[in-house]
């Protein structure tokens, strides 16, 4: 049995959903490993016969992918709850989950292909023989990384998925087996997570007796919360119609990417078929001193051996021996900046000096392509980190040891590389200074942070730091 089928049979699962996409997911998988079996292994006739090429890769699916990852979330971002105990224990499970790193992969596996998914689960916890206790007191929250083929939507509106099934693989005794847990919303109200193992036989699938494992098959999570987080970016889905998976980054840019790979293959080429030769004839090979020795490194490609007889002139003669390097230099940082434009980093992103490739670091201005397009990414993506914080400080707190408050979140993505936060700052502070705006829209402007938690900052400070006309109030 497949496991689509014993998604559909028991959940009912539509693999049509996947189907229909599928040629846009291997080809995307495809360009992020930097190996198209169709487009960079080729064949050049050279008048006799066909031969084999491999052609050379910048993996450019790769690098748009890491570059759009760093710069929407580094360790410069900042996740705010409503109280110091509060953020101080959530702090800690940053650290325990590395939670910074997690998030930074899911984004750049979302921007690769489209799609990717974190999983929340707790364990070592204890259940009662009647079902109803849980033994908490060494319980963990743990965090997963899903990817795009493990992900099956079950039900979605308007592109929210609200229930899934998620896989995993694992190996026991050398043995493959497959992990599912299934999210969906139960009669009572709750998410319920419904955990099944299989046993792979060579894509076949056999389901295991989970108890054996200390696995809730039926997880109540007691809540309507959401224990898993999909990851999108914010494109608008062109190529397919009515369906949850999203785009990546590059999909619209594929001709691009070739054209960058031709290029790049032509270069590496020329280097390679303008290296430097020397022609020798058979007979200088080897010396005769007694016995026979060889004269020059077998292993040495630039001399070439000429017939036994022959000089160089009776060989073809190229029509240059000059390189061409600086115009393919040229024309493939020509692709180079087309593509950085195409996928959303504007004008000069990227520079190949002939050696290496290196990506804009100046800081840009705020109506810059870069600063839209990183504006319009983080709408979709400060959703799924809010979901996937909630979804962690319930986790831990219902099923664990902490108490963490998750009423109020806030998520603030660094712009340190898009605009002056200097600048930004003291602008902010002269119109705080002149009236125009209150200390609590300095607060949520420059500190990315909501309404109340602005305001209890503030009264903190304005408590430790008392006016003179309070002290002689509160001397009277």
């Amino acid at each position: 049995m497949k496991l689509e089928k014993f998604l559909k049979d028991n959940y009912g699962y539509n693999s049509e959903v996947k189907d229909n996409i599928q040629t846009y997911i291997d080809q995307w998988k495809s360009w992020y490993k930097g190996n198209v079996r169709e487009f960079h292994n080729y064949y050049v006739y050279n008048g006799n016969q066909k031969v084999y090429q491999k052609r050379f890769t910048m993996n450019m699916a790769k690098e748009i992918s890491e570059d759009w990852s760093d710069i929407l979330w580094s360790e410069k971002c900042e996740i705010s709850l409503k109280d110091k105990s509060s953020e101080d224990q959530f702090n800690e499970l940053i650290n325990e989950l590395d939670l910074y790193a997690v998030i930074n992969k899911a984004l750049e596996k979302s921007g690769a292909l489209g799609t990717s998914a974190t999983v929340v689960s707790v364990y070592d916890i204890i259940e009662n023989e009647d079902g109803m206790y849980l033994d908490v007191s060494e319980a963990k929250t743990r965090v997963d990384l899903v990817d795009i083929d493990w992900i099956y939507p079950l039900s979605w509106s308007n592109k929210e998925v609200t229930e899934c099934a998620f896989g995993s693989v694992e190996y026991i005794d050398g043995n493959k087996y497959i992990v599912l847990s299934v999210h969906k919303i139960a009669d009572d109200g709750n998410y319920h997570i419904y955990n099944h193992l299989f046993r792979d036989d060579n894509g076949n699938v056999i389901e295991v007796d989970m108890k054996d494992n200390n696995t809730m098959v039926d997880f109540n999570t007691q809540s309507d919360i959401k224990w898993f987080t999909i990851f999108e970016p914010s494109l608008t889905n062109n190529l397919f119609d009515n369906n949850p998976f999203g785009i990546p980054h590059y999909a619209n840019a594929i001709d691009n990417l070739k054209a960058v790979d031709i290029c790049f293959d032509a270069l590496k080429n020329e280097i390679n078929d303008g290296r430097k030769r020397i022609f020798a004839r058979a007979d200088m090979f080897n010396y005769d001193n007694g016995e026979e020795r060889l004269v020059f490194d077998p292993n040495d490609t630039t001399i070439y051996q000429l017939p036994t007889g022959a000089t160089k002139d009776d060989l073809i003669q190229s029509d240059s021996d000059t390189l061409r390097t600086a115009q393919q230099i040229e024309t493939l940082n020509t692709n180079l900046n087309i593509l950085g434009n195409k996928v959303g980093f504007g004008e000069n992103h990227y520079h190949f000096d002939g050696t290496n490739l290196s990506t804009a670091t100046a800081v840009v201005s705020s109506n810059s392509k870069l600063f839209r397009r990183k504006k319009k990414l983080e709408v979709g993506y400060e959703s799924s980190i809010y979901d996937l914080v909630k979804a962690i400080c319930y986790a831990s707190s219902q099923f664990g040891t902490r108490n963490i408050n998750y009423e109020e979140i806030a998520i603030q993505f660094d712009d340190s590389i898009i605009e002056d936060k200097e600048a930004e700052s003291n602008r902010a502070m002269r119109e705080e200074s002149a009236g125009l705006i209150s200390k609590v829209e300095y607060r949520m402007r420059i500190f990315g942070e909501t309404e109340k938690i602005a305001e209890k900052a503030i009264q903190k400070i304005e408590e430790s730091n008392p006016t003179v006309e309070q002290l002689i109030g509160s001397e009277q």
